[in-house]
């Protein structure tokens, strides 16, 4: 091999002996091409000269480069957090919050083109409807959705007479109602009427306001924590009928395996005769009586009479849900009067704490009450005191 010609061998040939031919000397083992280039490349300034064929051990040549290549960093992938994943909302399928078919008339998250809807959603900080709005007349019985514990039961500020109750995963809320039918610390399982619907509140109409927070709610989601009910409601609602105590059954003697007594002969038998009273005979057929025939009435009609009957219901549900809630603030109006004449002088806040009201609706009643003549305000804004 190449590799064993020694250094001072090849540096003390004479020059004047031949040369062996590249045919007879013996095939010089070259190691392989490689096929990346080194990690520091050394840029020569003058050009690479191949080695002689005649050479021993040539070198193997390594390409020209015009431009010094720049050296090769190792670059560490930067690590991607893992993605965000909501967290999982452990609630059942729930029942719905009455018995029957109603609408939906404000569905989660909607918006209104009512100037005092928007005002409500603006002081409450939600972007929209916070719950679902079923269509419930005055009077109809009201179902909790799972089985839970009343925390509260009665006034509740803007939502009127309202329940609430906690669940394993979470509080349900009842608002608008008529009356309530549950106290606080009541345990409550499901078709169990807990109260009647109406239009209490700041309510604009008769209807029933249904809502679900579940636990941990994330309150900065734009409804304070609410969740659409929609996908959880799939289980009917019934009354629970009282049980009546049934009579203890008789006990029957068990059956035996002997055969039943043979019937008694015709001949031991004493049959009563029985009288056949023929039926009278019509000697002339009824003749069918005639009913009027109905008019006819087009659909157009039916429709016109169905617009003006529902425009009629409507009006008068207005007109009643306007007197509810002008005879709502003039009772509120009077505890406000009470507060003062025990205190002598209240503030804004101590109103708000009375009724459980946003701070402007307590700003408006005070206002309402100082331009009645009913009280005299002293400074402004929150410095602002009221006395009779």
């Amino acid at each position: 091999m190449a590799d064993d010609i020694s250094q001072d061998q090849t540096q003390t040939t004479d020059p004047q002996q031949p040369t062996v031919s590249p045919t007879d000397q013996p095939s010089i083992d070259t190691p392989p091409a490689q096929s990346t280039p080194p990690e520091n490349p050394v840029v020569s300034e003058t050009p690479n000269i191949p080695n002689p064929p005649n050479s021993p051990n040539p070198e193997p040549v390594a390409p020209a480069t015009s431009e010094p290549q720049p050296e090769q960093t190792s670059v560490t992938p930067l690590e991607t957090p893992p993605p965000i994943t909501p967290p999982v909302l452990d609630i059942p399928a729930l029942h719905y919050p009455f018995f029957g078919n109603f609408p939906v008339t404000f569905s989660f998250g909607q918006q209104s083109d009512n100037e005092e809807i928007k005002k409500k959603f603006q002081e409450w900080g939600i972007v929209g409807h916070n719950g679902l709005d079923f269509g419930l007349t005055a009077g109809n019985e009201v179902f909790a959705c799972d089985v839970g514990k009343v925390i509260q039961a009665g006034d509740n500020g803007d939502f009127g007479t309202s329940i609430t109750i906690q669940h394993s995963w979470g509080q349900s809320i009842y608002g608008h109602l008529q009356e309530t039918k549950v106290n606080e610390g009541d345990d409550i399982s499901v078709n169990k009427v807990i109260g009647l619907s109406g239009s209490s509140g700041a309510a604009f109409g008769e209807h029933l306001h249904f809502a679900i927070k579940p636990n941990n709610p994330d309150l900065n989601n734009g409804y304070l924590g609410f969740i659409d009910p929609t996908p959880y409601l799939s289980l009917p609602s019934q009354k629970e009928e009282p049980k009546q105590e049934t009579p203890a059954e008789e006990v029957k003697p068990p059956e035996t395996t002997q055969p039943a007594p043979e019937p008694p002969k015709p001949e031991e038998t004493e049959q009563t005769p029985v009288e056949v009273v023929p039926p009278p005979i019509k000697l002339e057929p009824e003749k069918p009586t005639e009913q009027p025939e109905s008019p006819q009435v087009s659909e157009e009609e039916i429709q016109k009479q169905v617009d003006e009957k529902f425009k009629v219901e409507l009006d008068a549900r207005r007109q009643k849900a306007n007197q509810a809630r002008l005879q709502k603030k003039e009772n509120n109006l009077k505890k406000i009067f009470d507060l003062v004449q025990s205190k002598r002088v209240v503030t804004n806040d101590e109103v708000r704490d009375l009724l459980h009201i946003s701070q402007s609706t307590a700003t408006n009643y005070l206002t309402e009450m100082v331009n009645r003549g009913m009280l005299k305000k002293e400074g402004e804004r929150g410095g602002a005191k009221y006395s009779i």
